[in-house]
């Protein structure tokens, strides 16, 4: 035991310095649980003891729940072909997920294993990221007994990256690359452009000008390649694009420098033409990261469905493998809380299972031997066994997920302002420049390169290409700062000019969650006695009525919990306390109050004592504080406002009559909530993977605050704080964002009509035009700054 490790209370963990309950004090080793004792052994057993002296020194190690061993068969997927196709790099590598890495020592020790474990040739770990890549030689080792190794000494490992994610890695590789290439020539080139500016001559002026030649041919090869893609791109489907002038323009500045390099004489412009090329590599890279974080079909069914199944074998065990390793006619094993990992029948066992990933409603249904269960829904209750008829995409989950990519395919992008006359403005420039040539050849030969320069670098589209993405920048960071976040820039846009907004009820107007709504009846008494008995109960309802009854834990005994039906058990005084569906139980003299409750939707539980019922419970999901006037604020603004929600029609009836909607439609399933956004221009407003397609499908996706993760991933827009007046800001945000993007492009359209003139004319010089051309972005640059678009709302966001 080291110095280091003998400073801990004698009553500690020597492995994670947790207590050890009931440990007599000595100076002995001790320990909390067997996988501390076995992280120790290792450690001292394979030369790695100084990672306590190590980690002392930073305070810090693995928790107890990661030391804890692991579970037969834990890690028997890794080794499976599929997994290692999936996960593996085409060198042998793979990169893991690290649970448990807290310090430099937990570092020190991962760094080891090459020494410790045969196999392992390499291990790089990326603390930041709580990342390790391993490179093994699946001859001498396997992956699972690795990743078992690695867990029995505290870490736990999980699968990074899909082939997807792996390609853009290597996207955003090159593009990081060519920036960092980039502002290092455009660096080297400014310094020697100062020697010029300081009025370098003679040799010495040659000399640098000829500096500045070899460094700004890679500068506009390789660093300008995009933009001369673009523009041969364009021009291969007849089609202007707004890359084709900024190509001519670089190619027209580097061209006129080259020749005045060559005859000694003339203004060169390397600096601003490599300062032009990094600057707009550094705008579309930012542009750029907010699509690279939408997901394709692939990773969202992986962040939909478990990564491992329970599949039955051929001598009736349940192995642990990977859930795209399975195939129709495989019976899995899935528990409570547990997510199903493919469509299927229920051969044995009976649960409840919460479609609301689907579907929407709030309420799990019932399902027993030879019912459907889904993909991505999640099992409530008992254990049960299914039978798989679906797998991956040809899942109700793979369809869906596959009509989420297909609407966004088929969906015609809104333009820019900018894009909308692009295309006029760059025939107009190549047109003018050709005329103004010509002309400019029958006056004065001599002149007419420097005006044809001139005109194509003072009306190089900059601040025209810089008027629309800078606003929308700057018009996203103070989005963020009032808790909207904008993923597509775009989207900007179209909420600012949208004339319609559907909303799903649940979670965005309501809630999101069962409470209680109303109790009509239920004697006081009986209250520590219902909390108690639905405390034994995982079903969402039971909670919620937990929830309402608090604290009080009654001896209660013979306690029968049966799905589909409801709980029961005897109190202290022999008598027989039942909750349940009135579906299956009467509601005796409440008969009244229950057709009410089902009026407005609410669902009711009948509570019985000794069969006779002595009230009833009311369940719903309650609307938001700010929901109706934040409705109002819309509906002031002219825009229409509908409901279209998976639940029950007449639960969303009621709340859209409450709201004053004239539109409210129930029942819909994901795929119709799809097909109404597709009928009419609209935004929608959601927060589950059921409005996914409808996120995608609409106008402008609006995913509210506490929603499912996919449904941030899909849509245009996140509210980062509750409420339906986030929506009511985002709207207003978004108009006074267009109206400074309106603004910036009418005075890029007004500063290229007057410099164009004043070029064609010769009344501005190469040189006068490189200098007016940034100082025209830079008027764009301070006003989209300086405007105030999205607001912050009192208090913070």
């Amino acid at each position: 035991m080291t110095a280091a490790a003998a400073d801990r209370p004698d009553t500690a963990c020597t492995h994670c310095g947790l207590p050890v309950p009931g440990e007599p004090a000595g100076d002995g080793p001790h320990f909390c649980c067997s996988g501390c004792r076995t992280a120790f052994q290792i450690l001292q057993g394979t030369g790695l003891a100084d990672y306590y002296a190590l980690r002392e020194a930073t305070g810090a190690g693995p928790s107890r729940q990661a030391v804890q061993a692991a579970a037969p068969g834990r890690y028997a997927h890794f080794d499976d072909p599929g997994f290692i196709e999936r996960f593996g790099e085409q060198d042998g590598s793979l990169e893991l997920h690290v649970e448990g890495m807290h310090c430099a020592a937990c570092v020190w020790v991962l760094e080891q294993l090459p020494g410790t474990v045969a196999g392992i040739e390499e291990a790089r770990v990326d603390f930041g990221r709580s990342r390790i890549r391993l490179t093994v030689d699946r001859d001498q080792a396997r992956l699972s007994d690795v990743a078992d190794f690695m867990h029995r000494l505290g870490y736990r490992t999980s699968p990074l990256g899909t082939e997807a994610e792996k390609a853009r890695r290597q996207s955003q590789r090159a593009e990081l690359l060519r920036l960092g290439v980039m502002a290092a020539l455009t660096g080297n080139i400014m310094l020697v452009a100062f020697a010029l500016y300081a009025g370098a001559g003679g040799t010495w002026r040659a000399f640098f000008e000829w500096v500045s030649l070899g460094l700004a041919i890679p500068a506009v090869t390789y660093g300008a390649w995009p933009f001369y893609r673009s523009a041969w791109g364009g021009l291969k489907v007849r089609m202007a694009h707004i890359d084709l002038p900024i190509t001519l323009g670089i190619l027209a500045g580097f061209s006129a420098s080259v020749v005045a390099t060559i005859q000694g004489s003339g203004q060169i412009y390397f600096d601003s033409v490599s300062a032009l090329v990094f600057l707009l590599l550094v705008g579309r890279f930012v542009q750029g990261r907010g699509q690279r974080a939408a997901m394709n079909q692939a990773e969202l069914l992986a962040a939909l469905t478990p990564g491992t199944a329970w599949r039955r074998g051929a001598d009736g065990e349940f192995v642990a493998v990977p859930a795209n390793a399975l195939q129709e006619g495989d019976v899995v094993r899935v528990r409570s809380g547990e997510t199903f990992p493919a469509d299927g029948v229920v051969v044995a066992g009976a649960s409840h299972v919460d479609l609301s990933l689907l579907t929407g409603e709030s309420r799990p249904v019932p399902v027993g031997e030879g019912g459907p269960v889904y993909a991505g829904t999640v099992a409530l209750g008992e254990a049960v066994q299914v039978r798989i008829t679906a797998v991956a995409s040809a899942s109700r989950l793979g369809k869906l997920v596959r009509l989420i990519e297909s609407v966004d395919a088929d969906k015609a992008p809104i333009a820019q302002l900018a894009d909308r006359i692009s295309g006029r403005f760059v025939v107009g420039i190549i047109s003018l420049a050709v005329v103004g040539g010509i002309a400019w050849w029958g006056y004065d030969p001599d002149r007419v390169f420097d005006v044809v320069v001139s005109l194509l670098v003072v009306t190089c589209p900059c601040a025209l290409g810089l008027a629309t993405p800078v606003a929308l920048a700057v018009a996203r960071g103070r989005a963020a700062s009032a808790g909207v976040l904008v993923r597509s820039s775009a989207a900007i846009e179209r909420l600012a000019t949208v004339s319609q907004i559907w909303f799903d009820k649940t979670g965005t107007l309501t809630e999101g969650k069962l409470a209680v709504t109303e109790v009509i009846g239920v004697p006081d008494a009986l209250r520590p006695a219902i909390g108690s008995l639905e405390r034994r109960s995982v079903h969402p309802v039971a909670q919620a009525i937990a929830a309402w009854a608090g604290a009080g834990e009654p001896a209660l005994r013979d306690v029968v919990d049966t799905p589909g039906t409801g709980i029961a058990a005897t109190l202290p005084d022999g008598a027989r306390l039942e909750l349940g569906s009135p579906a299956h139980w009467s509601a005796g003299p409440f008969a009244d109050d229950l057709a009410a409750i089902l009026a407005r939707g609410d669902t009711p539980v009948v509570v019985r004592r000794d069969m006779q019922a002595v009230g009833l419970i009311a369940l719903g999901d309650r609307l938001r504080d700010d929901s109706e006037a934040a409705v109002a604020r819309l509906q002031a603004m002219g825009i229409e406002l509908g409901l279209l929600s998976g639940d029950h029609p007449a639960v969303v009836e009621a709340v859209g009559r409450r709201l004053g909607l004239a539109r409210a439609l129930g029942g819909q399933a994901p795929e119709a909530k799809a097909q109404v956004l597709k009928q009419a221009p609209a935004a929608m407003v959601g927060d589950g993977f059921n409005d996914a397609a409808a996120l995608r499908a609409a106008a402008v996706g609006v995913a509210v605050h506490g929603g499912a993760e996919v449904a941030m991933q899909v849509a245009d827009l996140f509210l980062n704080r509750p409420g339906a007046m986030a929506v009511v800001d985002a709207v207003e945000g978004a108009r006074r964002a267009l109206g400074i993007i309106k603004r910036n492009l009418r005075f890029s359209l007004l500063y290229n009509l007057v410099f164009a003139s004043l070029a064609l004319a010769g009344q501005i010089s190469p040189l006068a035009a490189a200098v007016l051309m940034p100082l025209s972005s830079l008027t764009v640059i301070g006003s989209s700054v300086v405007g105030r678009s999205f607001v912050a709302p009192k208090g913070g966001a």
